[in-house]
């Protein structure tokens, strides 16, 4: 919120909007790296059921088609009917209104489940992208700002993405007590 009343990248912002950018940047980073760790183990989970699905899937796909080249029925029943579809009939063209551009080859249907579990698959590791980008975003503004943030660490310690929640805090405070300090004296 505070971020959207000032921009740090405006030609008018002031060291002081810079640092408090950084500041905010290295919370976020922090925050999304711990959301990924809260959910790791759900992670892995999800990608090797992925991983298996997707091996197993790979080696049916190998399987002959009972499609030929031409997208029509070589003869083969389909899994759901004993009989094959003749040649010509709605059966074997599918119901697809332009059934003649697609092959039944380039049709994938991927069950729900797995469909579920790779939407939350992403979503978890969305957060490790979060993450790095927000503290390369941070990174760049310290660099902008190297004495105030050499002076913060020196005094508190690094902020590292390892870093204890209640570091985080301490660092923060700290640099905030000096930005509200350097408003009042300009």
């Amino acid at each position: 919120y505070a971020m959207r009343l000032k921009t740090h990248s405006s030609p008018n912002a002031t060291p002081e909007d810079k640092q408090l950018a950084a500041l905010c940047y290295r919370c976020l980073a922090l925050l999304y790296w711990r959301m990924f760790r809260l959910k790791r183990d759900h992670a892995v989970k999800y990608s090797k059921a992925l991983i298996d699905y997707f091996k197993n899937s790979s080696k049916a796909a190998q399987a002959p088609s009972p499609w030929g080249a031409s997208g029509k029925s070589t003869g083969t029943p389909s899994p759901m009917s004993p009989n094959p579809s003749p040649t010509g009939s709605v059966g074997s063209q599918g119901s697809l209104s332009n059934a003649s551009a697609l092959s039944p080859s380039t049709i994938v249907s991927i069950p729900q489940r797995i469909h579920q579990m790779a939407a939350n698959h992403v979503s978890i590791t969305n957060s490790i992208l979060h993450s790095y980008d927000y503290w390369e975003m941070a990174d760049n503004l310290a660099k902008e700002n190297r004495e105030f943030f050499n002076d913060l660490d020196l005094l508190m310690g690094p902020v590292t993405l390892h870093s204890s929640m209640e570091h985080l805090v301490q660092y923060s405070q700290q640099g905030l007590h000096w930005l509200r300090n350097s408003a009042h004296l300009a």
